[in-house]
């Protein structure tokens, strides 16, 4: 398989010899073409590019390695515009070794540092290798003023060199190729607003809690808790045996808003029981004096009837006036109750009985266990 290397770096000095050649007949037919003119020259400046392939293992020879660098040289020269920087002022400005030198191109700060003092725009580094009866090659192309890899070849090859010559020759457009254009960003999708929520902390269970005049369920253990938009909202809550507790809030955006509902007890007025207990002491009394009044006049008149026809002693008489002057006296007594109570009632109205209103029966915690609370 060694054998092979002297023809194999004969053919790449001969690519080299050629493409100088052709350069020069350019030249010189140009020379012939117009002899009084002068030698073009080209101003178009010429990039300044290192190029080195080292080996890389115990199975193959320096030298194999330094024929494909020639090889990769001619290939870089034929385009023209380009100035090559071999590996030997490589390794001069490393002050390194071919050991020295495989650390630094797998480093891209080393190659970037190396390159920027040799002046080159870019390095065009690589390994050959031999293992599992393959030839193995891997080339990186670095641009020395970014600091990134702007190409890339990686070759597994079977046969002797001059496959490996074939496959370099074709990788070297791939090498220089345009990298690809970057897909335009995805827009992301708009977000859907997050939405807020409602805290509601009341110690009343079973109220009823609506939102924008939608009921939206009840309070158990000690509250509410509800998700909707952001945004302004009238929230309110009611329970029986409480006022009405409204309140017209702002719910933020993923925003949690608590409110402590202070529930105000409701109480009912009636009328107050003296009223009635006044006013029908009044009208049995006012009754009971009219009659008893009514009454004794009557005896009256018929006693002085009798008096007249000279029917009644003096003595039965006496008796007479004696209970009808109690009977007045009671019936004075009946007017005077039948006014007080009179006075009570109507009084009695300015000051109406409160009482809680009514609540809902419910289950409440307490010390010992639960407590039925409400009204039936």
């Amino acid at each position: 398989m060694h054998s092979r290397l002297p023809h194999f770096r004969w053919l790449a000095g001969l690519l080299v010899a050629l493409a100088a050649g052709m350069g020069a007949a350019d030249a010189d037919a140009q020379d012939v073409d117009d002899p009084g003119s002068p030698v073009s020259t080209d101003d178009t400046p010429r990039r300044r590019v290192a190029v080195l392939i080292l080996a890389a293992g115990g199975g193959v020879d320096p030298s194999m390695a330094d024929g494909l660098s020639e090889l990769l040289v001619g290939a870089l020269a034929v385009q023209g515009g380009v100035t090559i920087v071999g590996k030997e002022e490589f390794q001069a400005q490393l002050g390194q070794g071919d050991e020295g030198t495989l650390d630094c191109i797998s480093s891209l700060a080393c190659l970037g540092r190396v390159g920027v003092q040799l002046d080159v725009v870019e390095v065009v580094a690589g390994t050959l290798a031999h293992r599992d009866e393959r030839w193995v090659f891997n080339l990186n192309r670095v641009d020395v003023r970014t600091g990134e890899i702007v190409g890339r070849v990686f070759r597994e090859v079977e046969g002797d060199l001059g496959a490996v010559a074939d496959a370099l020759n074709a990788a070297i457009p791939e090498l220089y190729a345009p990298a690809p254009e970057p897909e335009p960003p995805v827009p992301p999708a708009p977000l859907e607003p997050a939405p807020g929520a409602l805290v509601l902390s009341t110690p009343v269970d079973g109220a009823e809690v609506a939102i924008e005049g939608a009921l939206v369920g009840r309070t158990e253990h000690g509250g509410l808790r509800h998700e909707l938009p952001a945004g302004a909202v009238s929230v309110r809550v009611a329970a029986r045996g409480f006022h009405v507790w409204t309140r017209e809030v702002r719910v933020l955006e993923g925003r949690e808003l608590t409110l402590a509902v202070d529930l105000e007890e409701a109480w009912e007025e009636s009328v107050h029981p003296l009223v009635w207990i006044g006013g029908g002491v009044a009208v049995a009394s006012l009754a009971a004096a009219i009659t008893l009044g009514v009454l004794s006049q009557q005896q009256l008149d018929v006693t002085d009837t009798q008096r007249a026809n000279g029917d009644v002693l003096r003595a039965d008489l006496v008796a007479f006036y004696d209970a009808r002057g109690r009977e007045a006296i009671a019936a004075d007594v009946l007017f005077g109750l039948a006014g007080g109570a009179a006075i009570t009632a109507v009084v009695s109205l300015f000051f109406p009985e409160r009482r809680r209103a009514a609540r809902a029966v419910a289950l409440v915690p307490a010390p010992n266990g639960l407590l039925l609370e409400g009204s039936f």
